[in-house]
């Protein structure tokens, strides 16, 4: 079976390194350096994943405890948990590097009093540090320093399908683990001579009610005295090693799956990240991939809008030479397009409307059709400008100066009171001021519509006399002013 990562496997007198589907075995007094360099060798010639790097102590390298606590104890509490291992074990908590699991409530000794029961494996710091921080520095990422027997036991678990009490012993040539299991979490582990003594003593004190012992890594003479001391035993035909690499590949796949990880304390990494490395990375794939998405849009964006921007700019200046034939198209065209546009959306939400000015010869044919024609006089001068006009005549009397003027009102303009001084003694010069007024002409006079003049029959009775107004062009040679040295004389008869 192979490994997707590296193992290093602590033995009584060897070290067993397995990457990949290679396996090379080292004194066990080799030096730190020559284990961090096989293993890069190995790494190297494999061409493997480096998904991480599995350290494996040995059964006599750890340290194995039960703690009973009263229920009301806070299990999360893990200074509190450390000290109390140090009551039981032989190292400071300061030296250690520990893990803790919550046993069944069934393994309370006393079920009237209820307990809460951990089990705790320990290793010494200084046996371990080194090594990992070696593998470290070398660029080997170590995610986890899982005991031995904790990845027999997982696999042994996941095999078996091991459920309740049961009971391990787990043989190594003339040693032996004796491992009591409650569910898939250890209840007692001792490592011990595999002798008829230790044998029963181990049968006395902590083999549970059971139907068989599972047996792993045995000879037949192993078997034999087993059966002969323990009783029914079960043998399991895999090698030990074969269950250390599954366990490793449970540990690097499903990290929840293994219970005493002793990568902590004391032996964590000096980058607290370090467990999340990969998750970080996908993150930061993530977020680059993301930034390149988002300038690559913005480009593509601006490059439309730029090519988008020269078509207007091309079709500006088509219709520039399509109106102006003659005229060379301004460098400042869009700019003035700008301008105006700009001047436009100003003026968008305005109250009032941009006024234009008026025509001046409307205004005129309005003022010759609106003057009345019982009324004899002679124009001297008419001043337009833009909507306002100054209409100087001569009348033969005061009075007709104010009709004209009444008759200019009805047409539509705004007047002024007259300024009449008489000229001589037959006639009065008058000058009447208006202003044409927009929203009475558009209701009340039209170029081709009818205004009516109020007059008087012979009876002294009022009437109204309808006449059509005429267009400018087609009013009589009469109405107007005449030439400079002449005068004008508007009369109905």
């Amino acid at each position: 079976m192979s490994f997707c990562g590296s193992l290093i496997i602590e033995r009584e007198n060897e070290w067993c390194i397995h990457v990949a589907n290679e396996t090379r075995i080292i004194p066990k007094t080799s030096e730190v350096s020559k284990i961090v360099a096989t293993v890069s060798d190995l790494l190297e010639n494999s061409k493997s994943t480096k998904s991480g790097c599995v350290i494996a102590p040995a059964s006599n390298s750890c340290f194995f405890a039960r703690l009973n606590f009263p229920a009301d104890f806070n299990l999360r509490d893990r200074p509190a948990l450390i000290y109390e291992l140090e009551n039981h074990l032989p190292i400071d908590a300061e030296s250690m590097a520990a893990n803790f699991t919550s046993l069944p409530e069934s393994v309370s000794q006393d079920q009237k009093l209820p307990e809460k029961s951990l089990s705790a494996i320990a290793v010494e710091v200084k046996d371990w540090k080194p090594l990992a921080d070696t593998l470290e520095t070398k660029g080997i990422p170590v995610t986890n320093i899982i005991p031995d027997v904790a990845l027999a036991v997982t696999s042994l678990h996941e095999k078996h399908s091991l459920s309740g009490f049961s009971n391990l012993i787990l043989c190594r040539e003339n040693h032996a683990d004796m491992i009591t299991l409650a569910d898939d979490r250890i209840l007692s582990w001792k490592y011990t001579k595999l002798e008829a003594e230790s044998l029963k003593r181990h049968k006395s004190l902590d083999i549970q009610e059971c139907n068989e012992v599972l047996v792993v890594g045995c000879t037949e003479e192993q078997a034999t005295l087993i059966r002969d001391n323990v009783g029914p035993v079960r043998i399991d035909t895999d090698p030990l090693e074969m269950h250390h690499l599954h366990g490793a590949n449970s540990a690097v796949s499903k990290p929840a799956s293994i219970e005493y990880n002793l990568r902590r304390d004391g032996l964590a990494s000096d980058d607290p990240l370090r467990p999340i490395t990969k998750q970080l990375s996908w993150l930061a794939f993530a977020i680059g991939t993301l930034l390149l998405v988002t300038i690559a849009g913005s480009w593509w964006r601006s490059a439309r809008i730029e090519a988008r921007t020269s078509e207007i700019l091309q079709a500006q200046s088509t219709a520039f030479k399509q109106s102006f034939p003659d005229t060379r198209v301004p460098a400042s065209l869009l700019r003035r397009v700008r301008s105006e546009h700009t001047r436009i959306m100003g003026s968008r939400n305005a109250s009032k409307q941009i006024e234009a000015p008026g025509s001046a010869a409307e205004l005129m044919g309005v003022l010759l059709a609106s003057l009345p024609t019982n009324t004899r006089a002679r124009i001297s001068s008419i001043d337009i400008r833009n909507g306002n006009m100054e209409l100087t005549f001569q009348v033969q009397h005061f009075v007709d100066a104010g009709v004209i003027a009444e008759a200019l009102s009805q047409a539509g303009f705004e007047v002024s009171q007259p300024a009449t001084a008489q000229k001589d003694a037959k006639t009065f010069e008058s000058t009447i001021q208006a202003k044409w007024n927009d929203g009475i002409s558009e209701s009340t006079h039209k170029s081709s519509g009818e205004q009516a003049v109020p007059s008087q029959d012979q009876d002294g009775n009022s009437q109204t006399a309808h006449r059509e107004r005429l267009p400018l062009t087609m009013l009589p040679a009469s109405y107007g002013p005449k030439p400079r040295h002449g005068s004008s004389t508007h009369d109905d008869s």
